[in-house]
């Protein structure tokens, strides 16, 4: 049987294809995982003017608040601080699995050494919260591991 090709086949044809096309891209879509950069983001969102409020006691700390790389290890230099309580976040927003979490010890002279070998290239984001006398302090900084 032979074909007889004509525009009514030629739109078929195209068709057919765009819309094996647009399948394609339903496939690939449902293959790739997604990740939210929060979970509980709407409860955070709800509550984020006490973050402003961390944001503005740690302004005088921000100068202080640094980020060395070294061949062996990355060592965050923290503002000199007595804190009650408090956390550092080493975020990749990329890789949940990635992330570091680690409390702020006060009896440190204000570094804190991590090994090379937990981070990867790219983009991270160092999150410190503390609170001191009831009062939180939040700080945050980029870095590009290398």
């Amino acid at each position: 049987m032979k074909i007889k090709w004509n525009w009514g086949t030629g739109i078929t044809i195209a068709i057919i294809l765009f819309m094996s096309l647009i399948l394609y891209f339903v496939y690939l879509t449902t293959q790739n995982p997604i990740q939210l950069v929060e979970k509980d983001y709407y409860p955070k969102g709800l509550v984020y003017q006490q973050r402003i409020e961390q944001i503005k006691n740690a302004r005088k700390y921000e100068s202080d608040f640094y980020v060395l790389e070294t061949e062996k290890e990355v060592v965050i230099h923290l503002p000199a601080i007595n804190p009650d309580t408090g956390n550092l976040q080493i975020f990749r927003p990329s890789d949940k699995a990635l992330d570091i979490v680690s409390e702020i010890n006060s009896d440190t002279s204000g570094l804190m050494h991590f090994p090379s070998e937990k981070f990867r290239k790219g983009k991270y984001i160092i999150k410190v919260f503390w609170k001191e006398n009831d009062t939180g302090y939040y700080l945050e900084k980029n870095f590009y591991f290398k």
